[in-house]
């Protein structure tokens, strides 16, 4: 559930975006309201990039430059999120999945690896279980939805800070420890928090999609996912804590960050993104290497 400090990225109309290496931005219309994104790079099998509760496309700018190098690398705000449409729906995050196939198909993608943080890996097991044929590999970033149980309390706080020094407080449990960033952070939720359509949003989705599940549930069924699956996670992550080993897929690579919360691809976004570059690589390699027809 990251924030993020700004980024610059050149405002363009609907459709595939990304010169080479280039960061640019665009608007695509799905289900009636806009949805936002990121991109940079070309070719490949594209990735896209899940935030996490409260966060946005932005939150992956230290990650992007990096996983272009061999394909597009695509970030989008969520429902309620962002840039994209303030309409959740019902809440339910499980929604959302529809939502990015028509998003995917606004940009001609026709299969893609997807890495989601937090509520976004929520959102990334949804759209490989409704449209497994359109995922590639799933990286699943300190994710919600693997029944864990997780901190309620704090959603509710982080998504409505009293006050900037509140905000700050929140930042806090999402870093391992003493960071630049975490000032910054702080003030971008207490304004978020002030948007009132943001917040109802945003209360909506913990009503209908955690409030219920806080204390943990029953672990995934994995047989509806044949991607391949990379599972990382912060050592430290306070919000959200590591999974037992048995309840992730048996195959699944399962990588944990020292000195790293509930922001692995931030607090250690160089050893986060070579993870999830090369084992993006890695999955294509193994289907059909360079020449791809899906590429």
């Amino acid at each position: 559930m990251p924030v993020s400090r700004p980024v610059s990225a050149r405002p363009v109309s609907a459709g595939p975006v990304s010169e080479g290496s280039r960061l640019r931005a665009g608007v695509a219309t799905v289900a009636g309201g806009p949805a936002a994104y990121l991109s940079v790079g070309s070719g490949g099998v594209p990735v896209l990039l899940l935030h996490g509760f409260a966060g946005d496309r932005l939150t992956w700018q230290f990650n992007l430059s990096a996983l272009s190098s061999r394909r597009r690398a695509i970030a989008v705000d969520l429902p309620g999120h962002g840039g994209s449409t303030p309409d959740v729906g019902s809440g339910l995050v499980s929604d959302f999945a529809p939502w990015l196939l028509e998003f995917l198909d606004g940009l001609e993608l026709p299969r893609v690896h997807v890495v989601g943080h937090s509520m976004g890996g929520y959102v990334a097991r949804e759209l490989a279980r409704l449209a497994p044929d359109r995922v590639a590999s799933l990286t699943l970033l300190s994710s919600a939805g693997l029944g864990t149980a997780f901190d309620l309390e704090f959603l509710r706080r982080a998504m409505a800070p009293a006050d900037v020094a509140e905000g700050r407080a929140c930042a806090e449990r999402l870093f391992a420890g003493p960071s630049p960033l975490i000032p910054r952070f702080g003030e971008v939720l207490h304004a978020q928090g002030a948007d009132p359509v943001r917040r109802a949003g945003l209360e909506r989705i913990v009503a209908e999609s955690f409030a219920a599940h806080a204390g943990g549930g029953p672990p995934v069924d994995w047989s509806a996912y044949p991607m391949p699956i990379q599972v990382l996670w912060g050592r430290e992550d306070r919000i959200i804590p590591m999974p037992p080993a048995d309840w992730l897929p048996p195959a699944a690579l399962y990588r944990v960050f020292d000195n790293a919360g509930h922001l692995p691809h931030i607090e250690a976004a160089s050893p986060v993104t070579a993870a999830i570059r090369s084992f993006l690589d890695s999955c294509d390699a193994a289907r059909s290497g360079p020449s791809d027809p899906l590429s």
